[in-house]
C-alpha cells in the first residue's frame, strides 16, 4: 500500500462527485490546493517538524513518523481536540454543560484558556512561538463565546445570535485564516485540526450555551442512518457523475485508489470534512432557516443554495459546474438529515459522494 492520504487537502477541503463541499469550509479543488500526505507532513525532512533533525522513527506505509518527547506532546494536544470532539456528541454531556455554564460569565469565560492550553503545549513542542498564529488561535475562541456572553439578553428573533457564532466560527476557516495556526503535521491535516476545533466551538457554543434543539450532533450509529446514506447515494452518483462527465467538470482517473486505500480516505473524510460540514450546512444552517422560515422544503433549498456558493471561491476562477453540483449534493444530504434528524446520515452519505469523487475520478 502507498503513503496513507486521508483525502484532506489544506483550505477547505470537502467533495463532492462533482467537485467539494467543510467543514466548515468546504470544497477542495485540485487546482488550487496542495495536498501532502501523512509521509510527507510528518516526516523529519519537514522544517516544521517538532523533534527537528533526524530523530528515531516509526515505518508507516513506507514513510517515517518520528518518534521523540516533542512529537508525542505534539500528537497529544491534537489528540485532546479529537477528544472533545468525540465526547461533545453525547447529548447528556451536552445538556449537562449547559446546565452547569447557564448565565454563569466566569465559567463560561474560563473555558477559553482551558481550551487554549492543549495549543499552548504544542506551539511549544512544534517551536512555533510567532505572535500572529497564537493570537490568531486565542481569538478563535474567544470571540463566539463573547458573543454569546454579550447579546444572550437580546431579543433572538430569527435566531440571529446562532447566524452570528455560525459565522465567526465557518469565515475564518473558508478565507485560510487558520493556516498558519497548525505547522504540524501541516498540509489538509492542519486544516483538519481546525476543522475539529471549529466543531467543538460550534457545539459548546450553539448546542450548549445557546441551547439550540434539533441539531443531531450525537454519536448514534442506526441501521436507519445507513439506509437512508445508502438510498440518497444511489440516487445521486448517477445524476452527478452524467452531469460531471457530460460538463467535462468530471474525468475518469487515470489510476484507481486501491481498496487498501479507501478506507483510511474514508476515515479521514468523515471526521475532517463529513461532520464539521454537516454540523455546519445542516445541524445549524438548514435547522435555523426552518425555524425562522417555518416551511422546511424552502429551507432545504435555501440551505442547499447557500452551500453551493460556498464552492465558488474554491477554484482559480468561480465555477458554475462546481455551484450547480454541490448544489444538488446540498439537497440530498439536507434530505438525509430532515429524514433522520441526525448528523450521522448525511455525514456517511457525505463521505461516500467524496470518497467516489477522490477514488475513481480527478
Amino acid at each position: 500500500m502507498g503513503p496513507i492520504d486521508f483525502g484532506v487537502r489544506e483550505h477547505r477541503p470537502d467533495a463532492v462527485p462533482c467537485g467539494q463541499g467543510g467543514g466548515w469550509q468546504p470544497v477542495n479543488d485540485p487546482a488550487r490546493v496542495e495536498e501532502r500526505t501523512i509521509d510527507e507532513a510528518s516526516g523529519p525532512d519537514n522544517p516544521a517538524h517538532p523533534g527537528g533533525g533526524q530523530p528515531a522513527g516509526l515505518g508507516l506505509s513506507g514513510g517515517q513518523v518520528a518518534i521523540d518527547l516533542r512529537t508525542g506532546l505534539a500528537a497529544l494536544c491534537l489528540n485532546s481536540y479529537f477528544f472533545l470532539f468525540l465526547i461533545l456528541g453525547y447529548p447528556p454531556l451536552q445538556k449537562a454543560l449547559g446546565d452547569w455554564y447557564g448565565t454563569n460569565v466566569g465559567r463560561t469565560l474560563a473555558a477559553v484558556p482551558v481550551l487554549w492550553i492543549p495549543y499552548t503545549i504544542y506551539s511549544g513542542a512544534t517551536d512555533n512561538f510567532r505572535v500572529v498564529p497564537r493570537l490568531t488561535f486565542a481569538l478563535y475562541l474567544l470571540v463566539p463565546v463573547l458573543i454569546v456572553l454579550f447579546t444572550r439578553k437580546l431579543s433572538n428573533r430569527l435566531h440571529w445570535q446562532e447566524w452570528l457564532v455560525a459565522l465567526v466560527l465557518w469565515l475564518p476557516l473558508d478565507f485560510g485564516l487558520m493556516k498558519g495556526v497548525w505547522t504540524w503535521p501541516g498540509g489538509g491535516l492542519a486544516y483538519g485540526m481546525s476543522a475539529l476545533v471549529g466543531t467543538c466551538l460550534g457545539v459548546f457554543c450553539v448546542v450548549c450555551l445557546q441551547g439550540l434543539d434539533g441539531v443531531g450532533y450525537r454519536w448514534r450509529w442506526r441501521a436507519l442512518d445507513w439506509r437512508v446514506a445508502a438510498g440518497y447515494f444511489a440516487l445521486y452518483a448517477p445524476v452527478a457523475i452524467g452531469l460531471g462527465l457530460l460538463t467535462g467538470f468530471l474525468q475518469p482517473a487515470e489510476k484507481l485508489a486501491s481498496p487498501g486505500a479507501l478506507l483510511p480516505m474514508a476515515l479521514g473524510i468523515f471526521i475532517f470534512i463529513g461532520i464539521p460540514e454537516e454540523l455546519l450546512f445542516r445541524g445549524i444552517i438548514q435547522n435555523l432557516l426552518e425555524k425562522a422560515i417555518g416551511r422546511p422544503t424552502v429551507a432545504l433549498g435555501v440551505a442547499s443554495l447557500i452551500f453551493g456558493a460556498a464552492h465558488l471561491n474554491n477554484g482559480p476562477s468561480p465555477d458554475w459546474r462546481y455551484f450547480l453540483l454541490a448544489t444538488l449534493a446540498g439537497l440530498v444530504y439536507g434530505r438525509a438529515y430532515a429524514k433522520t434528524r441526525n448528523l450521522m446520515a448525511p455525514a456517511l452519505l457525505h463521505t461516500l459522494v467524496d470518497v467516489a469523487w477522490r477514488g475513481f475520478f480527478r
